[in-house]
């Protein structure tokens, strides 16, 4: 389905022209003269399910063929179907915990902040939970960082990464969903350099903002029949500005 001679099938699409129609158009195109069923055998992977139903929508439209398999961003662990990760914890669940973590932080510290304070913190923690788990950093790495800081502010922040560490530490065998997602994509890139699969494996859509989805963009583009289509790319853009982004 790809040029073998290219190792990375990275596509892109250009703004302003409809991703989806254009996606499934392109896909009809290459498809055109294989045998009907290697288009059931395609895997499609989104990152929104508006564009999932759109998809289908313009393949339930016509011509009347096979459909790929697609699939959310969310839904990658049955590419994995032998894999055991334990299901996710709660988001109720961790919140409660949370809230009495930073509970007994301000008991300790009633300098740290007010106690209006509490819930708007435990949120600020499971939004720094999600992000440290999302890019693979551990609070050490965190804490290494060099920053000058005269007001002990830094101080008190490290503070405020440890207890999330310590409570990702502490749940392991019930992993937060940005947590389990890591987990899923590190054992598909694990399986895929040694047995890449046979069949076509899309990811579209994605811009890889989030370390765990760029992962899994990076290992895509590297299989036999594995592809990345980008939104919005500018083609336009002279050689010297990408070669300053990068």
């Amino acid at each position: 389905m790809f040029d073998p001679q290219n190792p990375s099938h990275l596509f892109g699409i250009p703004n302003g022209v409809d991703f989806p129609r254009s996606l499934v158009n392109g896909l009809i195109k290459r498809m055109d003269g294989r045998p009907p069923h290697e288009m059931a055998q395609v895997e499609i992977i989104v990152n929104t399910r508006r564009m999932a139903r759109r998809m289908r929508d313009l393949f339930d439209a016509g011509p009347a063929l096979l459909l790929p398999r697609i699939r959310m961003l969310n839904e990658i662990e049955d590419l994995l179907p032998d894999l055991d990760v334990p299901k996710s914890n709660s988001a109720l669940k961790r919140r409660l915990e949370l809230v009495q973590l930073v509970a007994n932080l301000l008991e300790r510290e009633q300098s740290f902040a007010a106690r209006a304070s509490l819930y708007g913190l435990a949120d600020s923690l499971a939004t720094l939970m999600d992000e440290m788990q999302g890019e693979g950093v551990s609070a050490e790495a965190i804490a290494n960082l060099d920053v000058t800081d005269q007001s002990g502010h830094w101080e008190r922040a490290k503070t405020f990464i440890n207890i999330a560490q310590s409570y990702i530490d502490l749940s392991q065998d019930t992993p937060d969903t940005e947590a389990r997602q890591r987990i899923i994509v590190q054992n598909l890139v694990e399986r895929w350099e040694h047995t890449p699969p046979k069949h076509p494996i899309i990811l579209a859509g994605s811009t890889g903002s989030r370390g765990t989805t760029l992962m899994l963009m990076q290992a895509i583009a590297r299989l036999p029949n594995g592809a990345v289509i980008l939104p919005g790319f500018d083609f336009d853009m002279p050689t010297d500005v990408w070669t300053s982004l990068s």
